[in-house]
């Protein structure tokens, strides 16, 4: 997995593919903000489209590739102010109520830390992939599933699984030492 110094790089040497792996890396991340704001899906993806539009044309002023996922959740939060301020008739979701308020200043830092860092967990689960994605995520983001549900879903036994979390919990902090996430 390329660092994301490295896929901007390529996207600013006209590589489609980079440009590609770059927005797949970060479409999670985007899409969760006018989420978060209770934005209508069709709303939700106007805002995704500005912001790639928004990276797209400054690409070559993001100089720290490492801040990224940080430039491109504060453009996000500024885009939906902008698109709720805008029309917010488009944005209502199908209740008919008003989305959350997408204020003008940026969310606080603690905030943008913890979203960051849930992307990052995202992207390193994704690479990890198989039965131990498939396992960290019936542990820990399934909250309901008991241990005898999860060796149920994951055809395993219960005994196992406290020994295969903590190999898999270990190959998911290699994966992310390993491509910076």
């Amino acid at each position: 997995m390329e660092s994301d110094p490295q896929l901007i790089e390529r996207c600013l040497a006209n590589d489609q593919q980079a440009w590609a792996q770059l927005v797949a890396r970060y479409r999670r991340l985007v899409y969760s903000i006018p989420r978060r704001y209770e934005f209508s899906v069709q709303a939700s993806d106007d805002v995704f489209q500005s912001v790639f539009a928004a990276l797209l044309s400054n690409l070559h002023a993001v100089r720290d590739g490492q801040a990224l996922a940080k430039w491109l959740m504060t453009t996000t939060h500024r885009e939906c102010w902008r698109a709720a301020k805008q029309d917010r008739r488009s944005m209502s979701p199908p209740g008919g109520d008003t989305p959350r308020s997408a204020e003008r200043d940026a969310p606080p830092e603690e905030s943008m830390l913890r979203w960051e860092a849930q992307h990052r967990v995202q992207a390193g689960l994704e690479r990890l992939g198989g039965p131990c994605e498939q396992l960290l995520r019936a542990i820990f983001l399934d909250r309901c599933a008991s241990y005898a549900d999860i060796a149920k879903q994951l055809n395993m036994p219960v005994g196992s699984i406290g020994p295969t979390r903590a190999r898999c919990l270990a190959k998911l902090a290699d994966i992310m030492k390993e491509v910076g996430l």
